[in-house]
């Protein structure tokens, strides 16, 4: 399972050719995903605990290839509807989301179109 990268004080880029996305809470709030290939969903770990939310920033890069991004069934989005990434090559979204209860469910927007 391929994963993300993080760090308050930089980034790095993390590529996945398909399957599952680990996002580890512990690396930081902020992370890059260069798409290969279709993503079927995402896992996190090391949430803040009980009782404690977080936020997480993922800006999402397209290939050349227009790739699909499968959101967990835990994304709760405004007004129901789940956003699809952009899907010209190089294209930039945004995937915003925050979790009150330590990732029983999150809170999700994306900000598309951003190159």
């Amino acid at each position: 399972m391929p994963a993300a990268s993080s760090g308050s004080y930089g980034l790095r880029m993390a590529r996945t050719t398909s399957g599952s996305v680990a996002v580890d809470f512990a690396l930081g709030d902020y992370f890059t995903l260069a798409l290969a290939g279709n993503v079927s969903g995402f896992t996190f770990s090391n949430l803040p605990g009980a009782g404690k939310g977080g936020s997480l920033m993922i800006r999402i890069t397209q290939d050349s290839t227009a790739r699909t991004v499968a959101w967990p069934a835990s994304f709760k989005w405004a007004a129901g509807v789940a956003g699809a990434v952009s899907t010209a090559s190089g294209a930039v979204d945004v995937l915003a989301i925050t979790t009150f209860d330590n990732g029983t469910t999150w809170d999700a927007d994306l900000g598309k179109a951003y190159a």
